[in-house]
């Protein structure tokens, strides 16, 4: 029996599941429901005469995965593990990130939006044209103006260790630890062969051990497994001091190069031969009986790039392929949290973590059209993206916009925009008895909220305007740690206003009306004609029109110029430049973006 047949009676198996849970969810509270809200009243009354143990957290970042990726959110591809934990936590189906990886971690460990912690570009002042005045949020790394996530939960007695991708800063200043982490191992750029110490072209990434610049890789080096090895081997050696741990799992997969290890090759062999628009209305259907995502007509879709059809027998087999690869990387990426998990209960810790996990912005598009990378791998004999060497440590492979939309599905855009497809990623908490159990969300969070949140699980108690001495800014998001215990109870009003920007890309959000304004991504490649409403703001209605199809700032004219406003507001209130773009050349803005020097 095939892949697509197993899944289909999977699916088969989880609808039944879902109706039947459905039918007994009838009463007030069910009895899981019942089984968690016992669990907690009990620790509530417990508390009056002993104090409760902090929770351990571990916080698991997947790098440029898409929305519907994992099994629990309509995925076909294996992930058990993950599924498992949303399952039994809390799903967030309106949780956004923001649209580019390092803007999107420098919010999440500074509870601030990406100008207010440094990360107004990724490029950094150094690869922008104009004047940028002081430069204030465009440093390109993780500033001192800012207190971070270890070091808040570093004062609230906890271990702090962090394994994976930083991209918030190469120096010794900017290191993970000298920002709050005991114990790291940590690539410093934005991204790297998932089996060398190499990147594209002749880059060398850099390494870092617990501060100090690797020379080479620990033995049988690939990415998600030697990054679940470290974050084992921190918690162990501390396990026995009896103080909670903070783990940041920041994973670079299923980030590109497409590779894995040999026994995950072709585990999917075949499985995408029918193209990325077949799969995307399959997402979009599992997705929505699972209620990750509202029910939409598929017509309104109007595709980047070429369709399936279009492509030649060898274009298709090589997409097919590459779709393959990143499957199997995503199959990795939870097999190695398998690891974790199983080790965190061989110590006793397994009901005492909370795990977060989300992703940390939409799909990636980009393929060897990219003008820098591309032209780099094109351009060096080491690596050789044939067909038959796809996946191997000497191939450098992306898959592309049409697997990329079939990943958002049924959202518009992708990694790089502000659109929902850009922003809304898989999300969801889980714990033994803090969170409660096969709960969902629909309700509007963002990064921002997550480290309020974690510091008020922690209990942690601090000044929020000083860190060490020195002044800091005050978080801007707000905790939910009341959802995690199955509250309805909104975070934001109808009223509260969010704004963002990176890149020149824009967005403001106040109850169901968003703005967005959309340009050329930078750092990203584009395919096809470019848009003609490119370069101006839209207006949406996201509870009509979840997937922005639909501008209305004509029919709503009064409303469209205060949206506008206020973000014109946020952006001087905030010395947001959006006029100011990394440098046109491209090579040097993509080295600054991936943190990395020009070769000598």
């Amino acid at each position: 029996m095939n892949l697509k047949a197993n899944f289909q009676i999977a699916l088969v198996n989880s609808l039944c599941l879902i109706l039947l849970a459905c039918g007994q969810n009838q009463d007030t509270t069910s009895s899981a429901e019942s089984t968690n809200t016992d669990t907690i009243a009990t620790s509530s009354e417990s508390s009056q005469t002993a104090e409760p143990k902090q929770p351990n957290i571990l916080l698991i970042l997947a790098d440029d995965m898409g929305l519907t990726d994992l099994g629990a959110f309509g995925s076909e591809i294996n992930t058990p593990v993950l599924d498992n934990l949303a399952n039994n936590g809390v799903k967030f189906t309106n949780f956004h990130a923001s649209p580019q990886c390092a803007p999107t971690r420098s919010i999440l460990l500074s509870g601030t939006s990406n100008h207010t912690a440094g990360l107004g570009s990724m490029f950094g002042s150094n690869f922008m044209e104009g004047d940028l005045g002081d430069g204030i949020g465009y440093e390109g790394y993780l500033h001192p103006r800012v207190a971070t996530l270890p070091e808040r939960l570093k004062e609230a007695g906890y271990n702090t260790y962090m394994t994976g991708k930083w991209h918030l800063g190469n120096d010794d200043e900017k290191k993970p630890t000298a920002k709050g982490f005991d114990n790291s191992f940590a690539l410093m750029n934005g991204a790297s062969n998932h089996m060398l110490m190499r990147s594209a072209g002749t880059l060398v990434p850099t390494y870092r051990e617990n501060g100090e610049v690797l020379e080479s890789l620990p033995e049988g080096f690939f990415s998600a497994k030697t990054y679940s090895d470290k974050m084992i081997e921190y918690i162990d050696a501390n396990k026995e001091d009896g103080k909670p741990f903070f783990g940041y799992l920041a994973l670079t997969s299923p980030h590109w190069p497409l590779q894995v290890p040999e026994e995950y090759k072709d585990l999917y062999k075949g499985r995408y031969d029918e193209g990325y628009d077949v799969l995307r209305a399959e997402r979009t259907k599992y997705a929505t009986a699972f209620g990750v995502v509202p029910e939409v007509d598929p017509e309104l879709f109007e595709p980047v790039g070429k369709k399936w059809e279009e492509l030649t027998p060898e274009e298709q087999a090589y997409s097919a392929r590459t779709m393959e690869l990143y499957a199997a990387m995503v199959d990795n990426m939870d097999d190695n949290i398998g690891r974790i998990m199983q080790y965190l209960k061989d110590i006793g810790e397994y009901e005492n973590t909370l795990v977060f996990f989300m992703s940390d912005n939409g799909s990636e598009s980009d393929s060897e059209q990219n003008t820098f990378f591309g032209g780099l791998l094109r351009n060096n004999e080491f690596y050789d993206n044939s067909l038959e060497n796809l996946g191997n440590a000497n191939s450098w492979s992306f898959y592309g916009p049409g697997w990329a939309q079939a990943a958002m599905a049924p959202y518009r855009m992708y990694k790089g925009f502000w659109t929902q497809g850009g922003t809304l990623v898989s999300a969801f908490v889980h714990h033994p008895t803090l969170t409660k159990s096969g709960y969902k969300s629909d309700q509007y969070l963002t990064v921002m909220d997550l480290m309020p949140t974690l510091l008020d699980l922690s209990k942690a108690e601090f000044n929020p305007t000083q860190y060490a001495g020195r002044t800091v800014q005050e978080m801007q998001g707000r905790s939910f740690l009341s959802v995690l215990q199955g509250s309805n109870e909104p975070i934001y009003s109808s009223e509260d206003v969010r704004a963002s920007e990176l890149h020149g890309q824009r967005a403001l959000l106040r109850g169901d009306w968003k703005i967005t304004w959309e340009q050329e991504p930078m750092n990203i490649a584009w395919y096809g004609d470019k848009p003609a409403t490119w370069n101006s703001w839209k207006l949406f209605n996201l509870q009509d029109d979840p997937t922005e199809q639909f501008d209305l700032s004509k029919e709503q004219p009064e409303l469209f110029a205060e949206l506008v406003g206020l973000w014109d507001q946020y952006a001087e209130s905030n010395s947001i430049r959006p006029d100011i773009i990394p440098t046109s050349g491209g090579t040097f803005g993509a080295m600054g973006a991936m943190g990395m020097a020009a070769p000598e």
